[in-house]
């Protein structure tokens, strides 16, 4: 992201800096030391001292540690207006006018990391939609089937899942061949959904377009989980190219920026990158190999409240897993979590005789809903409470070290359901993965 300060107007460096300010702030992992950041931003241009009317002031998020740049900016930038955030389209035009850089400021303000997957979204059945003959309906439709064969995958998953199916689909029998012919498509597809893409730079190593108009319009709910649809659409298509490519999106309409601004590593990048890693084949590290069979698995049991029921669930859960080729250490740890679970609700609920076990495995992840039918027990006690609720406490800290997501919600209909998502494992050698 870049701005122009023009010195000669002193609003000119406070508009920046609120703009500097407004930008962390929507993008930050938190917005504890935004602050700091911005006057350490601003005591760094008050050292500038004579020189250039014209400075550049340019936030570096590539890698984790940000980094503020403050550069001269010389002759060639007539028409770039100053005091506001730069287009992606004049970038290249104000980077050839820009000298040596004078000062760099690390800030200790980290980007929000894509919530997706490490290597890309794993295998998905094709999709019966072609984006550039139904436009913005193919993306329903890959949606849907986003959560009908993933549906454990949180809603910025299931987008990149969509993103992915997508760029098959727009791929086909014919797969980009370099850069250029992958900004070509996400051109055509972009114009198909409605969007406007436009293309800033496409070589064998690198593809940076902006986008002007966001294919899902503004200020809808899930809007920033949906970006995914266009990052892993461009990542998939991308990965076709090397193997694997990264995509960085440092802005985003739907957060409040007047663009889109995408960059796409083709192959490994040089230096180092914190984006959304994709491959081809697809693959999703602890998942299936790409060309075996999906895993799915729902499995629901009404028990007895009491003790004894633990343990039959406990195995029930354990042997349904392990002959899905399941790795033991997840294994134990879903044991381990369902029994702290439905201990709680023994101990714990009230004004019912029977408890749920839902237990549901769907590729790489594994969904346990425990559903108590009675008044339930907190899920926000205190781990280090003391009294009643301390047994309680360490219940729920260890259920938190045990599963990547852990949720409770009471309703009036059913009492407290605890719901749970694993990632898991698989062991290659299981006679289901074994090729």
């Amino acid at each position: 992201m870049d701005w122009l300060i023009d010195r000669q107007h002193p609003e000119s460096t406070e508009r920046v800096l609120a703009l500097l300010a407004d930008h962390l702030r929507r993008h930050a992992a938190a917005e504890s030391g935004v602050d700091e950041a911005v006057e350490a931003a601003r005591g760094t241009l008050g050292q500038v001292g004579d020189g250039p009317d014209l400075l550049r002031l340019h936030l570096d998020w590539r890698a984790d540690e940000a980094l503020v740049l403050v550069s001269p900016v010389g002759d060639g930038v007539e028409g770039i207006p100053s005091g506001a955030g730069i287009p992606a389209r004049d970038a290249a035009r104000l980077e050839a006018a820009t000298g040596d850089v004078l000062t760099r400021v690390p800030i200790e303000v980290q980007r929000r990391a894509p919530e997706t997957y490490a290597e890309g979204p794993p295998p998905m059945g094709a999709i019966d939609a072609d984006p550039l003959r139904d436009g913005m309906a193919s993306v329903a439709v890959a949606l849907v089937r986003a959560a009908a064969d993933h549906p454990t995958a949180n809603p910025r998953q299931q987008a990149s899942l969509a993103g992915a199916a997508l760029a098959d689909r727009v791929a086909g029998d014919e797969p980009p061949a370099d850069g250029r012919a992958v900004a070509q498509m996400l051109v055509d597809t972009h114009r198909a959904l409605g969007s406007e893409l436009e293309v800033l730079t496409a070589t064998d190593e690198v593809v940076e377009v902006a986008v002007t108009r966001c294919p899902f319009g503004q200020g809808i709910a899930e809007g920033e989980a949906l970006c995914h649809v266009t990052s892993a659409l461009a990542g998939r298509l991308g990965a076709r190219v090397n193997g694997a490519a990264t995509v960085l999106m440092t802005e985003r309409i739907v957060a409040g920026d007047e663009e889109c601004h995408l960059q796409m590593w083709l192959g490994t990048p040089e230096e180092e990158v914190r984006g959304e890693r994709h491959v081809w084949p697809p693959t999703s590290g602890s998942a299936p190999p790409a060309d075996a069979p999906v895993p799915r698995l729902d499995l629901s049991v009404n028990l007895p409240r009491e003790t004894v029921s633990v343990p039959v669930v406990r195995r029930l859960a354990a042997q349904a897993l392990r002959a899905f080729g399941v790795a033991d250490e997840d294994i134990d740890d879903v044991q381990l979590a369902i029994g702290e679970a439905c201990a709680n609700v023994i101990d714990h609920a009230s004004d019912t005789d029977t408890y749920e076990v839902q237990v549901e495995l769907a590729a790489d992840r594994c969904a346990i809903t425990v559903v108590d039918h009675g008044l339930g027990f907190d899920g926000a006690a205190d781990p280090d409470g003391a009294g009643d609720s301390a047994e309680s406490g360490r219940g729920l800290t260890l259920m938190h070290a045990l599963v990547d997501n852990l949720a409770f919600r009471n309703e009036p209909q059913a009492g407290t359901v605890v719901h749970m998502v694993k990632a898991l494992k698989y062991d290659a050698s299981h006679p289901l993965w074994r090729r």
